[in-house]
């Protein structure tokens, strides 16, 4: 065997983590190798891709990854959709991936379940919520080295909140954003100490709780926040998961969405240590589903 097969062999063992066995449920579609946000809406699975990919949705099959619609949002692109969130209304997806930290056409897409259950012809449009950052001075290229880029979305009562992605303090900082179409300048309302670059979130109501995902290179790991008040979440109670994927299968976790009070899901994008995937995690082992 040569020397860079044992070597790259070598990468993927140490990369599964150290963490928590995760059951693979399936690759996914070759269609969505870039698999980010997740949702579950009417026990349908719902992801996108990101950086450059096209503007649409993938409804898919939780069994074997394959693509059962594909949805076009016709009035946007995808400059780098990261993240999908909900309200009893209204989706949204985040299109706010800023690796370099220099973009200055941040948004959230807004659209109408209705619109998107009963979409003519599988196309839809969305309405446009802008927005920049307020503490954010410089925009020139960093790559790997902004605290400005972000893959995590979650409706919260009557607002958005975005988690970024820290690479310089692997730290996650909060902004509160309006759902209301318009243009917005968002301050800084927290910063919670993950230890980790977070790529998706969720809000799970049935447990009244924030659930982050993330990776801290070699594992994956889950993030849950609960018990939060007076506006902040890093001021209650926080466990974090750390989290083994199954070997051959990509430890990139980017999207995470509750099937239950107890199980949820979380997908991986295609990466050097894998197939994009489909993972289950179960928070209670004790309970019968």
């Amino acid at each position: 065997m040569k020397l860079t097969h044992l070597i790259l062999l070598s990468f993927l063992f140490l990369a599964r983590g150290f963490g928590e066995e995760i059951p693979l449920l399936t690759s996914l579609d070759s269609k969505v190798n870039e698999s980010s946000g997740l949702l579950l809406l009417d026990d349908q699975l719902i992801t996108h891709n990101d950086s450059d990919e096209a503007n649409e949705l993938y409804e898919i099959d939780a069994n074997n990854g394959n693509v059962l619609r594909t949805v076009v949002v016709t009035n946007v692109e995808n400059n780098d959709w990261e993240d999908l969130a909900e309200d009893e209304k209204f989706l949204y997806i985040g299109d706010f991936g800023n690796n370099l930290g220099s973009r200055k056409d941040l948004k959230v897409y807004k659209i109408e379940k209705e619109a998107y259950r009963n979409a003519e012809n599988d196309s839809i449009q969305a309405e446009i919520i802008n927005f920049s950052y307020a503490n954010q001075e410089e925009y020139l290229p960093a790559r790997f080295n902004s605290n400005f880029d972000a893959e995590a979305l979650i409706s919260y009562q009557d607002k958005l909140y975005i988690f970024t992605k820290n690479w310089e303090n692997k730290k996650t900082d909060v902004y509160e954003l309006s759902k209301t179409p318009g243009t917005y300048e968002l301050e800084k309302i927290d910063t919670i100490e993950t230890d980790g670059l977070i790529t998706g979130a969720t809000y799970d109501e049935l447990n009244d709780r924030i659930l982050l995902c993330g990776n801290s290179v070699p594992t994956p790991f889950i993030i849950e926040l609960k018990e939060f008040s007076h506006g902040k979440f890093s001021n209650g109670k926080m466990k974090k998961y750390n989290l083994q994927p199954q070997l051959g299968a990509s430890i990139q976790i980017e999207g995470i969405t509750m099937i239950n009070k107890n199980e949820c899901y979380l997908s991986a994008e295609k990466s050097i240590t894998g197939t994009s995937a489909l993972y289950k995690y179960t928070f209670d082992k004790s309970l019968d589903q």
